[in-house]
């Protein structure tokens, strides 16, 4: 199942973006952490002013523990590199019960160029969460998998992936669900 999930987030994250919103209905979290910045951004063209530098090498930590506990009933994260970057895996404990999220911190990857097709997948939405740029797809319906993709500078960024659990799917819809994680995100970039 990880790799089915993999295989299919990876597509889409690298099925991207160009800036046109169609598709989908998620959910805007409701708004925290505003205000904060960050004054070291990792790119010179940060348009966030935030920045991932400290989370490249420990992407686990891009998410404290009581933000995990909201991710329901997952193992530990273990960290790793795929294709994105350094990424963090909470794979749930029971794959019919427990959704499984991946996080990857990507560093020095043109976010554009990154998303430059994902207008083309069956779920594709633009929208900003406290200020920041983020597109969530999935190269068919969402009803399975989501990614949402936070960009942090020109050619960093946070992406969030969800394979929703089949227990779960009724109620924890997976764009919803990795843009309410993404949120999480912001804030602690933020401080």
């Amino acid at each position: 199942m990880t790799a089915l999930l993999t295989a299919v987030l990876a597509f889409g994250a690298l099925a991207g973006c160009t800036g046109n919103t169609t598709g989908g209905t998620p959910t805007t979290p409701s708004e925290t952490g505003a205000g904060k910045t960050s004054s070291t951004p990792t790119s010179a063209e940060s348009p966030s002013g935030l920045s991932i530098a400290k989370y490249v090498s420990k992407p686990c930590d891009i998410l404290k523990p009581d933000q995990v506990a909201t991710l329901g009933s997952v193992k530990a994260g273990v960290a790793s590199t795929k294709q994105l970057g350094p990424v963090c895996v909470w794979d749930g404990t029971d794959p019919i019960k427990n959704s499984s999220y991946d996080i990857s911190v990507t560093e020095g990857k043109d976010f554009e160029a990154m998303n430059e097709n994902a207008k083309k997948n069956g779920v594709y939405v633009e929208k900003k969460i406290d200020g920041v740029r983020v597109i969530s797809t999935d190269s068919t319906d969402g009803a399975m998998f989501c990614l949402t993709s936070v960009q942090v500078s020109k050619t960093d960024s946070v992406t969030v992936q969800i394979a929703s659990a089949t227990d779960e799917r009724a109620t924890k819809k997976p764009c919803p669900e990795t843009e309410r994680v993404a949120q999480l995100i912001i804030t602690n970039l933020k401080g």
